[in-house]
């Protein structure tokens, strides 16, 4: 166990160099992830959704929101790619307008409360990233599979 956290600890810490594959592997992964779900969750006009899609769909506006500072804050230079994740999913959900609010809000409450918690990057904030990249990518995956089948 402990042979993992250090190899996992070692791994987040290599998330920090702009340019390595180490970086641009996990943005690229759930971004990657992200194109796929939201192709394929589009909803007719008139389907509605179910109330655990709407949460998750709520949930992965947090992630977006919270990756979208701490890899700005841990130097990943991706300029403005997770907001434009973030709209890229509202355009081809096309939730109602109650849900596109709370999605909405959720991303920026999430990108604040990371502004407020990490002004610069630590272990703990690369820690964080590592996390919800991977729970973001869980969570796009599970989307996409229940829209196909």
């Amino acid at each position: 166990m402990l042979d993992y956290v250090r190899n996992r600890q070692q791994r987040l810490i290599d998330l920090s160099h702009f340019g390595t594959r180490t970086l641009v592997r996990p943005a690229m992964g759930l971004t990657a992830l992200l194109l796929v779900s939201l192709v394929s969750l589009s909803t007719a006009s008139g389907e509605s959704r179910s109330g655990a899609s709407e949460g998750e769909l709520v949930r992965l506006s947090e992630i977006l929101g919270a990756v979208h500072h701490l890899r700005e804050v841990c130097n990943a230079n991706e300029g403005q790619l997770w907001r434009m994740k973030m709209q890229d999913l509202l355009k081809h959900e096309k939730p109602s307008a109650d849900l596109k609010e709370l999605m909405v809000a959720r991303f920026n409450r999430a990108y604040h409360q990371h502004r407020q918690a990490y002004s610069r990057c630590t272990g703990q904030a690369r820690t964080d990233a590592a996390r919800f990249l991977d729970e973001g990518s869980g969570l796009a995956q599970r989307l996409a599979a229940r829209t196909r089948g």
